[in-house]
């Protein structure tokens, strides 16, 4: 199974610029706009930052986006224009501005678009080279030896490189997080940036930062105890990095209220979002970083860099966004600042063997949490990671967590799941188990009470897959369970796993596929606990969401309603209908439901009924869980034109009726369905006058119809077929099918052959 990539990329460590400048420019121009609240944050024609998911968001950055775009050249053919800048280009503003916007001329975004070839250029330039070069202010050339020399900043050269192309750009001055910046700290690290007015609107760009970066860079003072759910134990040694060339879209017109966790200028004015924060907030709020909103990723827990705990665990939450939530894969590094617990406690958190597994990664639906222990007092550091599966993870957000009391019954978490975590995810559907009953890699359970999990699976995985399950304990030190205590059943097209744990603790469940026993691996693991410590929620919520688990648990499509009030309770108790449990149950409610309509086309036998039932299942969501039924209903769908149209086989028919030939019928209803039969099939309707005429009435019809078996198509009328449907709608089908089920089914039958014939059309022909 593909799993994402585990190196994190250091290419998103922020670097500092020097901020002595030497070069004087004003700030903001005569004539230009105030700065304002950005109101085209959704205008199409902006390509606004970056996304590290290729299809979900196509105003984000991506090729899709060109499309709908004004520019007059793709993103890829104006970059290679701008990285070819010859370099006689280099001794004159007026010769570089007129090499990068010559394909830009007269066009609606030429603005933007040498917004971007001049920023694609200036990342292209080895500044490192022009340092012995005599540095001046009159061209690129001597502008990039003041570079070079630090006596300038990337800033402020970008700022004269879009005046010269007649494109308004504001100098903003403020503070930042970045260089050495760890969460919690308060300095003042000075930063200047820049804004250029596009679209009627004023527009964030980072120049230093689109353009360098910091490759390799460790901060020193730290003790690594997890990487990846694997115990460390090591000290981190200081490494400052190397600070290199590179192109980071995030920093080209970011969404401003997501700039501003990195960035806070001096004139709140200049933060253009709705509502301004004070500097305090500022270095308050959490150190979140451009992956993490290129993901399209939510806080949902505090909006703090620096967290608190006295005795008890920490949960940091994340939401992604439903459509790519599957997709995600996360990691993390945790870490203990030296000096801030006693040398006995950090010599002890160097034997890696003693403080193993202290975080729990868990995935419910499109969240993530991670559930954090502290077994000594200090001052931690969690680092989150994150990317699209089998991409390299990139560094989200970082988190400062201050320890003061260690945590209460602090125990290890069951085993190190890898880039898994706990929790279904794609690597799960992948394997072709579906529609988990248990969407929350968190399963909390009462001692000796059955848990029942339930996956349904992939129609065509089905076939062939080979299972296999651990369950560990997490207080025997990772010791493995007997298999006994686990069952798992395959029924057709669903997956059952049982378990049932007999005494308090903690445990972890392995789901192993594969399609044989020999080449199995891990697609799901789960976090199965007796203690509420992690979970929050009162007593009635809690019992509503196990109630819904419950019902989850069935999968017959009797319990549809059963399913619908355990929702309805969970929404009574405010648990949100966004929660994942509840989203799960209304998918579950959706495959009941085609299971219910599979059901009723075979019951209906109508051509129509089946071939929708076909569409629906083809168009909806589900089509892997349901392959081999739709291929069934195809076959059943050329049986049933096959009947030129009438939707009950004849022999059916003729049991049915059979069932009167001797039957001393009384029941209004079942007479009123054999007249209407007896008159489709050419009969002048007759008056009933004894219970005698009832028998006859049914051998006759009987013959009738096996005289006519073979060419009963041809051999009916419509005017016969009208004069039964007038007298067959005397009563509904329901009446009928609550006295007698033969004479319900000739009903159905009757119904179906009438209207057929009177509409002039075969089911076919539907």
């Amino acid at each position: 199974m593909g799993s994402a990539c585990t190196k994190p990329n250091s290419k998103f460590i922020i670097p500092l610029e020097n901020d002595a400048d030497e070069v004087r420019i004003v700030a903001v121009e005569d004539g230009y706009p105030d700065p304002r609240l950005v109101y085209s944050m959704t205008d199409r024609r902006i390509t606004r930052g970056a996304t590290m998911f290729a299809d979900w968001n196509p105003n984000a950055g991506s090729e899709n986006a060109d499309k709908h775009h004004v520019l007059p050249m793709t993103k890829a053919e104006l970059d290679k224009h701008a990285r070819k800048t010859p370099k006689s280009a280099l001794d004159s503003f007026d010769d570089l501005i007129a090499y990068l916007e010559k394909p830009l001329q007269g066009k609606v975004s030429r603005d933007e678009a040498m917004v971007r070839a001049l920023l694609v250029w200036l990342s292209n330039q080895k500044i490192e080279g022009f340092k012995s070069k005599k540095g001046r202010t009159d061209t690129p050339r001597g502008f990039l030896s003041l570079l070079g020399q630090d006596r300038t900043t990337h800033s402020t050269f970008f700022t004269i490189l879009c005046r010269k192309a007649y494109i308004k750009c504001a100098q903003i001055h403020g503070v930042c997080k970045a260089g050495d910046y760890q969460p919690g700290d308060r300095d003042n690290r000075r930063n200047q940036w820049n804004a250029v007015y596009l679209y009627d609107s004023w527009h964030m760009i980072h120049p230093f930062w689109v353009c360098r970066a910091v490759f390799g860079k460790e901060d020193g003072g730290w003790i690594k105890l997890e990487k990846g759910g694997k115990s460390v134990g090591k000290r981190q040694k200081a490494d400052p990095g190397v600070v290199q060339n590179a192109f980071q879209e995030h920093y080209i017109m970011p969404d401003p209220n997501h700039f501003l966790y990195e960035c806070h200028p001096d004139d709140k004015k200049w933060q253009l979002v709705l509502k301004p924060i004070t500097r305090e907030q500022f270095f308050d709020q959490a150190y979140l970083l451009p992956p993490f909103w290129e993901l399209g990723m939510k806080l949902l827990s505090v909006n703090a860099c620096a967290l608190k705990t006295t005795g008890s665990a920490t949960t940091i939450t994340f939401q992604a966004p439903k459509v790519t939530a599957n997709e995600l894969s996360m990691d993390y590094d945790f870490l203990l600042k030296e000096g801030s617990s006693s040398v006995d406690e950090e010599n002890k958190m160097l034997k890696a063997e003693n403080m193993p597994r202290l975080v729990a990664k868990i995935r419910n639906g499109s969240e993530w949490n991670f559930h954090i222990q502290f077994p000594v007092e200090g001052i931690y550091k969690i680092v989150i990671y994150g990317a699209p599966e089998n991409q390299h993870v990139m560094r989200l957000c970082e988190f400062q967590i201050t320890c003061t009391e260690k945590s209460k019954d602090c125990r290890l978490t069951p085993f190190n799941p890898g880039i898994l975590g706990f929790g279904p995810g794609l690597t799960c559907e992948k394997a072709g188990l579906l529609l988990p009953s248990h969407q929350n890699g968190l399963v909390t359970t009462e001692k000796s009470k059955p848990i029942r999990m339930s996956f349904l699976l992939d129609s065509e995985v089905s076939k062939s897959l080979k299972v296999k399950t651990e369950l560990v304990d997490a207080d025997s030190e990772g010791l493995l369970l007997q298999q006994s205590d686990v069952t798992t059943i395959i029924e057709k097209t669903e997956l059952k796993i049982i378990t049932t744990v007999v005494r308090e603790g903690d445990y972890g469940l392995k789901i192993f596929t594969g399609s044989s026993t020999s080449s199995m691996s891990v697609v799901c693991n789960y976090f199965i606990t007796t203690s509420y410590k992690f979970t929050y929620e009162k007593t009635n919520k809690r019992l509503a969401r196990q109630n819904l688990l419950s019902c989850i648990e069935n999968g017959k499509f009797s319990e549809i309603e059963k399913i619908e009030q355990g929702i309805s309770r969970c929404i009574k108790e405010k648990i949100p209908e966004t929660d994942s449990d509840i989203e799960n149950a209304h998918r579950k409610v959706q495959v009941l439901k085609i299971k219910k309509d599979i059901h009723d086309a075979y019951m209906r036998r109508h051509l129509l009924t089946t071939e929708t039932t076909i569409l629906k299942i083809q168009q909806s969501q589900y089509i892997r869980i349901f392959t081999e039924s739709v291929q069934h209903l195809e076959e059943y769908a050329i049986q049933l034109r096959n009947l030129e149209g009438f939707t009950q086989e004849l022999p059916d028919i003729l049991a049915a009726v059979g069932e009167f030939n001797h039957a001393h019928v009384t029941n209004e209803m079942v007479v009123n369905t054999l007249v209407a039969l007896s008159v489709l099939f050419g009969d002048t309707q007759k008056p009933i006058e004894k219970i005698d005429d009832i028998p006859a009435l049914a051998r006759d019809t009987k013959h009738k119809i096996q005289l006519k078996k073979d060419t009963v198509a041809s051999s009916l009328t419509i005017e016969d077929a009208r004069h039964a449907q007038v007298v067959i709608e005397k009563y509904s089908y329901k009446q009928t099918r609550n006295v007698n089920v033969a004479a319900a089914s000739i009903h159905r039958w009757v119904t179906d052959v009438t209207s057929t014939l009177i509409s002039g059309r075969s089911e076919g022909d539907v």
